[in-house]
């Protein structure tokens, strides 16, 4: 596979009536942003409310079709509005002339009612020589769809998905919730704190541009399923994911989306908190506000890092960022009477959210770190990690791990208590002389082994991160994959690095030195 098709990106244009299908493009968002292949190899483009063109162009959906290399007709009861045409019908006619690879997905069966004029659509479709799925619900809609992008890419470009990929896409239409889809009518794009709609915006935007209008950046989040288009209004308002991500104050209209953060002086709560903090913001500030209000109020160590003097957390700030993230990425929000509770001790930190694990794994396949990723918030979960505060979905728990042992801390462990999931962080107790200062936190062997500054420079992010991939190498430090390969073989032959998974899934994760 080259780096070109390795980053193939094709547009995908889905068409449909707007007004009735409404839940369908919803679904259609929900997939391209929660599926990791299509999330690699796609963007969707939906004419909901495309910028405007500085002259009136009442076809200017026809230049966004212009530029998709894919097309998807939905069709459903009605036509549309109007006398002649209908925009869906147009668009359709356009693809054709294009000669667009087409998909076509019909809403009911053989007996299903429809206008006069849908019956006749369907019929041109049909001698066109188009094939055609038909679909009863939202996850039939989400499953076809998936699979034959997936049989075009694989057959058109010889790209394929991963194991992992494979799993997680289809896991989840199956478990994702409908909470965070929901269109919110009394909240606009007013009530979202501004650097975070141009963040998250700025990550969505395939061409990477520097600059991004409002405009642009308000149909890439609607694209994506972090807004919606108000019909009657023509507004834009968010959705309750983009709410949560984005919000300034959602806590107001969901309060079960609070963080309850208590310390303790001592192991129990026998004895009062002495700080009893109630976080309520967006979640990429409420992450950001629990991780600096737990390293405020546990211990700092320090130590002599050769001619400087340190003071190491009790924590490390990967491990304490990935629990949170866990917990608000994976928690069930449509229980409305929980929230995530934070509790840290004198020798341990408890992080407990309400809603099991999807799938109801085992807990010793939770300690493994070898459950494949499956998230009821797909668009929570994909969010975050276009914001950077995951580093790739079912990577957490072994990210918190590794940087938990690099530290000189007990792994993680786990726990469910009714419906509640219950993460723990071993913290140093009476030892704090067990943290490692950053240079010790690699093996020995680094002592014997002569490294250039990259390799060193990987093995630090690796202890960081806890694992690492030959692309992520190759994006951080600006190589070709010929180049990072020989680095990682280096690492990993001198007992550095292990290598974990097969294919693209393979990364690389640091060797425990034996205690």
């Amino acid at each position: 596979m080259t780096d070109g098709i390795a980053h193939l990106k094709l547009r995908v244009f889905i068409s449909s009536v707007q007004k009735e299908l409404a839940d369908e493009r919803m679904e259609m968002k929900v997939l391209f942003t929660s599926d990791p292949f299509l999330v690699q190899h796609t963007v969707p483009c939906f004419f909901e409310q495309y910028p405007a063109p500085l002259r009136p162009d009442k076809k200017a959906y026809l230049k966004l079709l212009d530029k998709c290399q894919i097309y998807i007709l939905i069709i459903g009861r009605e036509y549309g509005s109007g006398s002649g045409q209908t925009a869906t019908h147009i668009e359709y006619d356009f693809a054709q002339r294009r000669q667009l690879p087409t998909l076509v997905c019909v809403k009911g069966g053989k007996t299903f009612a429809r206008d006069k004029k849908v019956d006749a659509f369907f019929r041109q479709v049909c001698e066109d020589g188009h094939t055609y799925s038909r679909f009863e619900t939202l996850a039939e809609l989400h499953s076809i769809v998936r699979r034959r992008l997936i049989e075009h890419i694989k057959e058109t470009y010889e790209v394929s998905p991963t194991k992992l990929e494979k799993e997680v896409g289809e896991s989840s239409a199956a478990l994702a919730s409908t909470f965070e889809r929901a269109q919110i009518d009394n909240r606009t794009c007013t009530d979202l704190t501004p650097s975070l709609v141009r963040e998250l915006s700025g990550k969505l935007d395939p061409e990477r541009r520097q600059k991004i209008t409002p405009a642009e950046q308000n149909n890439l989040l609607l694209q994506r399923g972090y807004l919606w288009l108000h019909a009657a209004s023509q507004k834009n308002k968010p959705t309750a994911a983009g709410l949560l991500l984005m919000g300034k104050h959602p806590t107001t209209l969901y309060p079960q989306c609070r963080i309850q953060l208590d310390v303790y002086p001592g192991r129990t709560q026998d004895s009062e908190a002495v700080v009893a903090e109630t976080i309520r913001a967006n979640i990429p500030t409420a992450i950001e506000t629990a991780v600096r209000l737990i390293q405020a109020n546990t211990r700092r160590t320090p130590r002599v890092v050769g001619l400087k003097r340190v003071e190491l957390p009790e924590y490390p700030k990967v491990a304490l960022r990935e629990a949170l993230v866990n917990a608000l990425a994976h928690r069930d929000y449509e229980d409305s009477t929980g929230h995530v509770v934070v509790e840290v001790f004198s020798d341990r930190i408890v992080v407990s959210n309400p809603g099991l694990p999807v799938g109801h794994p085992s807990l010793k396949r939770l300690r493994s770190g070898s459950l494949r990723s499956r998230s009821r918030n797909p668009l929570l979960s994909q969010g975050l990690v276009f914001l950077g505060l995951m580093e790739e979905r079912g990577t957490g728990i072994r990210r918190m791990r590794g940087s938990m042992l690099v530290h000189g801390l007990d792994a993680p462990t786990f726990a469910f208590d009714g419906n509640d999931f219950v993460l723990t962080l071993p913290g140093a107790a009476d030892d704090l002389a067990r943290i490692k200062t950053p240079e010790a936190k690699v093996s020995q062997p680094v002592e014997r082994v002569h490294l250039t500054p990259r390799q060193k420079a990987i093995l630090d992010q690796v202890a960081l991160q806890g694992s690492i991939t030959n692309r992520q190498v190759q994006e951080r430090f600006d190589i070709v994959r010929d180049t990072a390969f020989r680095d990682l073989t280096v690492l990993t032959e001198e007992g550095l690095l292990r290598l974990e998974g097969r294919g693209r899934s393979t990364r690389y994760v640091l060797a425990e030195p034996a205690r």
